[in-house]
């Protein structure tokens, strides 16, 4: 017997038509479970493999599929966050028999085009995965390929999975709020994201509902630079009726807003609690330990997987736009507010 049968073979062996056996190779068709069962363990046995480039070519599939990051695509590997992402995503599709290519694309300038690998329908599908500013959005939206926003959203009909940043906000403010804080400020890049603006109307959101005081310096989004928040921050330690609590976009600036306080004096949290998002490695092991909201990176990418396997088996499927959920993760960065004066640090009581 030859190495490896072919599809006549394995249809004689299993006493049935070629038709059948590629029905059950490609899950279509009306086959009994048992005849599949009887199918299976005789391709499993003789190791007989699909011809995926003749069966590609008559579907008009190539099994792959395009990833793009923003700004830069080089810079996937230094991001731990959207790397864990992609990880999810890889081992999803790769179950399916598919591949991910991440494409040499320099997204964040305005000048450069889109690759023709992907203009001319070589890949099944387009992965955009992170912040894309709406503009490079509309034009990959307008390419017959089927496309899939991964931890990013747009306001009009494509395919996305983002984390609930809305719910994440919300619950940080509850938490804020049961520890007896009233004040609470939150700091933010100051760069076109969906995912900042999703938490910050959650936060929003949880100040009107939990009671905190909702005054017009409540977000400050005014930089992409930690120092330059952190100087904005400190105006409003340093004003009148300043925040006790402090949510950080996410655990990178948490961490470093809290380098800094502490340079200038700050106990976390005996002078001011901090709070962070994402839940990376940084929050465990900063001093102290960040309370946080916990995104599931491989879940992200595993969710986005099943979208785009569907809108390519689907076409015509109705559009998806998932939110999954976000957990809180109580560390030692947050405590009940102390009774000082208005101004921190100097105020302090002296200790006889």
């Amino acid at each position: 017997m030859p190495d490896r049968l072919s599809i006549f073979e394995v249809a004689k062996q299993a006493n049935c038509s070629i038709a059948t056996v590629s029905n059950v190779l490609n899950n279509k068709g009306r086959v009994s479970a048992q005849k599949r069962k009887d199918i299976m363990k005789i391709v499993t046995a003789v190791g007989y493999r699909v011809n995926s480039a003749g069966r590609n070519l008559r579907m008009k599939r190539t099994e792959i599929f395009g990833l793009l990051f923003y700004p830069s695509c080089a810079e996937i590997f230094g991001n731990p966050f959207y790397a864990e992402v992609m990880g999810g995503l890889e081992r999803r599709l790769t179950q399916a028999g598919y591949h991910l290519l991440l494409a040499g694309y320099e997204a964040a300038t305005s000048t450069s085009p889109i690759p023709d690998f992907l203009r001319t329908g070589k890949v099944d599908g387009i992965i955009l995965l992170g912040r894309f500013p709406t503009e490079i959005i509309r034009s990959f939206s307008r390419l017959k390929t089927p496309l899939l926003l991964l931890d990013s959203n747009a306001e009009w009909p494509l395919d996305s999975v983002v984390s609930d940043g809305f719910s994440g906000g919300v619950q940080l403010v509850r938490h804020l709020a049961e520890k007896g804080h009233k004040r609470a400020v939150m700091l933010a890049y100051a760069w076109e994201d969906y995912n900042i603006d999703l938490r910050i109307q959650g936060f929003r959101t949880g100040l009107r509902e939990f009671g905190l005081d909702e005054g017009a310096h409540s977000v400050i989004r005014t930089s992409l630079s930690h120092s330059d928040l952190y100087r904005d921050l400190k105006a409003r330690l340093d004003g009148e009726n300043p925040p006790t609590a402090i949510v950080a976009v996410n655990d990178t600036l948490a961490v470093a807003l809290m380098s800094m306080l502490q340079a200038d004096g700050y106990d976390i949290p005996g002078d001011i609690s901090v709070v962070g998002y994402d839940d990376e490695k940084i929050a465990q092991t900063s001093t102290p330990p960040l309370t946080t909201m916990r995104v599931n990176r491989p879940e992200l990418g595993r969710a986005g997987a099943e979208l785009i396997l569907e809108r390519t088996s689907v076409p015509k499927s109705p559009v998806a736009k998932i939110r999954l959920p976000v957990e809180l993760v109580e560390r030692e960065s947050v405590a009940a507010p102390r009774v000082l004066a208005a101004a921190w640090p100097d105020s302090r009581p002296v200790e006889e």
